[in-house]
């Protein structure tokens, strides 16, 4: 019965982090954080802030450096989503969330 619930419960989640999962989204950068990961946040044009895992190409080098240019903040971007997995520092999977697969700046 536990193995029952928790299987619906792991699928639950996966389901409403999949709904996320190869939409275009085009908003302008709010943040960037890191921890264990590292996260972008961007607000759309409704105002909705989106995070996800930055595991873009374009975030490897603010990866790496734990921070973004400055300059980027308030820029306009179009990143496209999937389902990133989220590590703890021992490199445990600790969950699934939508990630930026993709990082374009706009003009």
């Amino acid at each position: 019965m536990v193995r029952v619930v928790l299987s619906i419960l792991v699928l639950s989640a996966s389901l409403g982090a999949a709904t996320a999962a190869g939409k275009t989204i085009t908003g302008r950068i709010k943040s960037f954080e890191c921890g264990d990961n590292c996260y972008l946040t961007i607000v759309d044009a409704r105002g909705k802030s989106v995070n996800g895992l930055c595991e873009a190409k374009a975030c490897a080098p603010w990866n790496e450096t734990t921070e973004i240019p400055k300059a980027l903040i308030g820029r306009k971007a179009r990143v496209t989503t999937g389902i990133g997995v989220q590590r703890d520092g021992a490199g445990h999977v600790m969950g699934r969330m939508t990630s930026f697969r993709r990082v374009e700046l706009v003009e």
